[in-house]
């Protein structure tokens, strides 16, 4: 048997593991880098076979709880493969430890002796990495029952939901904890329309049905997690065939594409499957699951909604899962997260339920209906058919009990029906990845401006100690200044700058985007004469239309993708050279036993969140309003497609004809629609070159900046070397302040420690 030793720290990204208490070789499969467990941990037992040449294991692992449940479900599915994997677990500090030493070292810090570390874009980088909004995407077929599972997951009903789609907005509901709701509503133009105070089902619902509105800002209490653990953020998003703005399918795509991160609650009626306009969206989602190992899975959450509306004798839950899964597998999605539900049970609970007791309610009676069938009938213990981890399952078990114990039928029928795994699956993913992530921006935050206050202070004590060198200190200065106002310098470096071009790469990419909804296109145009009638061909061409809608939305967000990739990519570059720029300042520097080093010096100033900097520099296609991502339409570089509401080109196919040509009025549909698509290939191209020079600009201006702290640092280090005055004392602060800093960041770097 093999002894294998895995650490995974997922604050770090960092693995390590030995076989038989050896390293790996530098060429080995077992070397993971910096990429998380779950994109891994599939692939470990064939790895370790490989490389081994046994079928039998002994992993010790350390590190999370939650990370080893995934190493637990790896063993299980290689004994499948015979595989025989003993585990052992060494536990790691979890994610609640992490946040009270963030808290506590935020509070030392601004109470310490570094004014530097109080400014405010200090306390703005802390507060931004420590409030990031998390988002959960709720998407649901016609019918499926999305308003009520939102309205269960509120505990009061604030969604309007009917039989019909109704959604025809986005709506945006961020945890607060506070006790009521209020809203901000926007146009399509992002344009504040109005404000509401207090929010209610009856406002919701006739902004719902207002076509004015486009978005809706709702702030307030999800009870099922607290504004203080992360800043959950439920979206609900109009159905494929009910948003009133083009911009909401687009929307859609964007939160399903690989690059997102959200969570995604998949809502699938259990009574009607295969309905037409899932199948361009599973196939996105399919796509995004394929990328990225076993997080894209978690991330997507399918909650098969109303099996409480199977007869008992007649049918089976069991095998409505299975027919949902074969439906899911058919459309690309393997091992799909399915959560069986009845949103509507849980609602009643939380809400008739809580309210009234009278039986004479024909409400209150037949809720009370569905809790004993939850309670009286097994086959309906949906916690037991959902995918929980060991630690969620023990979790619900306990309350469980508890409830059985207090004789809390209603408790007990909650769980029943579902609604409680969905929110810890929820709760589960923000634990385990964003959460994760959050820590360690929070300290990177911290590190970098503790490491660049540290090496200012270390140099300035330098230079107190060291008086005697005072003149080469000085020369040494006026060579670092002279370099940074050199015209020669400065010329270099723009010369560099203007280098960064990615134009003939963004034109093969976007070429290859447009190949690909040609495909997409030519699938639809069928190459036979068939013969079909007016009234066919009127329901032809909304099927074409529908079809249209949903390319339009896909080209449009991989072709923005594409764009922020592009731009991205240059900011890195750009932020690159202004690295290489300040550290070439301290060459022919005559370094003595003082060290100036511009690079160390700056390190905290220069910013490594490109995005952060992307988005404060640049008018992008959304733009914050308020507290709202918005549509800026005054940037928008795609043509929308209009091809129903306008002249309908292709009706003279059929004018005052018995039989319409399928194959022609296909062609004469798509036409211009094809034209449309090389015509917004094109703009995309120079929209990306734009934003691209634009990049450049706005960065000069901030390297300019940059430069100027850098010059402010410089004469203060001056200053310092030649003020012969107060030597021992300010040696004396210097040493404090050092210790201090030491102190704080030896705490700093143990927070990512597990």
């Amino acid at each position: 048997m093999r002894e294998i030793f895995i650490k995974y720290n997922p604050y770090r990204l960092e693995t390590s593991i030995t076989i038989d208490g050896v390293a790996p070789k530098q060429n080995s499969r077992l070397n993971f880098g910096d990429r998380r467990l779950q994109e891994w941990i599939e692939e470990l037992p064939e790895i370790l076979f490989e490389e081994c040449s046994s079928r039998d294991f002994k992993i010790k692992f350390h590190g999370t709880v939650l990370d080893y449940e995934d190493v637990e479900s790896m063993a299980r599915e290689a004994k499948k493969n015979g595989l025989n994997i003993e585990l052992e677990h060494i536990p790691a500090k979890e994610v609640s430890d992490k946040e009270a030493a963030i808290d506590e070292i935020f509070n030392k810090i601004q109470a310490g002796p570094f004014d530097e570390l109080k400014q405010p874009d200090v306390v703005k980088a802390f507060n931004m990495a420590k409030s990031s909004d998390f988002e959960v995407n709720v998407v649901a077929t016609m019918s499926a029952g999305k308003s009520t599972l939102i309205n269960a997951l509120l505990r009061q009903k604030l969604m309007p939901a009917k039989q019909e789609a109704c959604t025809a907005t986005i709506t945006e509901i961020k945890d607060n904890d506070a006790d009521h709701f209020m809203a901000k509503v926007y146009d399509t133009s992002g344009n504040l329309i109005q404000t509401y105070p207090e929010l209610s089902f009856e406002t919701m619902d006739s902004l719902n049905s207002n076509p004015e509105v486009s978005k809706i800002h709702v702030e307030g209490n999800i009870p099922f997690v607290t504004s203080k653990d992360v800043s959950l953020v439920l979206v609900d998003t109009p159905g494929q065939n009910n948003s009133r703005d083009p911009e909401h399918k687009a929307a859609t795509y964007r939160m399903l594409s690989e690059s997102s991160k959200t969570v995604v609650l998949y809502i699938l009626n259990a009574t009607q499957l295969a309905v037409n306009d899932d199948y361009n969206l599973l196939s996105h989602v399919a796509d995004s699951m394929k990328v990225g190992g076993k997080q894209s899975r978690d991330r997507f959450i399918f909650v098969v909604n109303k099996l409480d509306d199977f007869k008992k004798g007649e049918d089976s839950i069991e095998a409505a899962i299975t027919k949902v899964r074969d439906y899911l597998r058919d459309n690309g999605i393997e091992n799909a997260n399915i959560y069986p539900a009845s949103a509507l049970t849980a609602l009643n609970i939380r809400t008739i339920l809580a309210e009234s007791d009278d039986d004479d309610d024909d409400e209150v009676y037949e809720a009370k209906g569905k809790v004993r069938k939850f309670i009286r009938n097994p086959e309906m213990y949906f916690e037991t058919l959902a995918p929980l981890t060991p630690s969620v399952r023990g979790e619900i078990e306990t309350r469980l009990a508890n409830a059985r114990s207090n004789h809390d039928t209603y408790e007990e029928a909650l769980i029943h029906c579902g609604i409680v795994p969905i929110e810890m699956a929820i709760k589960m993913y923000v634990q385990k990845y964003a959460k994760t992530a959050k820590i360690k921006n929070i300290v990177d935050t911290f590190s970098k401006r503790l490491e660049s206050a540290k090496s200012f202070e270390t140099t300035k004590q330098e230079i107190t100690e060291n008086q005697d060198e005072q003149k080469e200190i000085l020369a040494n200065i006026e060579v670092i200044k002279k370099k940074l106002a050199s015209g020669e310098d400065a010329k270099r470096f723009k010369s560099r700058i203007e280098q960064i071009n990615y134009d003939s790469e963004i034109s093969k990419m976007a070429n290859d985007v447009i190949v690909v909804a040609q495909e997409k296109i030519t699938e639809q145009l069928s190459p036979s004469d068939t013969k079909i009638s007016k009234r066919e061909a009127e329901e032809l061409c909304r099927q074409f239309a529908r079809f249209a809608d949903n390319l339009q939305a896909e080209v449009q967000v991989k072709l923005e993708e594409l764009i922020g990739n592009r731009v991205h990519k240059s900011a890195t570059d750009l932020l690159e050279e202004y690295r290489k720029k300040i550290s070439e300042l301290a060459q022919d520097v005559n370094i003595g036993t003082v060290s100036i080093d511009p690079f160390e010096l700056m390190a905290g100033d220069i910013s490594t969140d490109v995005s952060s900097l992307i988005n404060n520099l640049t008018e992008t296609e959304h733009v914050k309003v308020d507290e709202v991502w918005v549509e800026n339409t005054s940037k928008k570089w795609y043509k929308p497609w209009t091809w129903f509401q306008e002249k309908g080109h292709w009706k003279d196919i059929y004018e005052d004809k018995e039989y319409v040509d399928r194959t022609k009025l296909a062609q004469r549909f798509f036409a211009p629609i094809q034209e449309q698509l090389y015509e917004n290939r094109d703009n995309a191209i120079e929209y990306a070159k734009a934003q691209t020079e634009k990049i450049k600009q706005d960065f000069s201006k901030k390297f300019v900046e940059l430069d100027t702290v850098l010059k402010k640092k410089l004469q203060e280090l001056e200053d310092c070397a030649n003020d012969n005055k107060n030597v021992e004392r300010r040696i004396r602060e210097s040493q404090a302040k050092l210790k201090w800093l030491e102190e704080i960041q030896i705490k700093t770097k143990a927070i990512l420690d597990i």
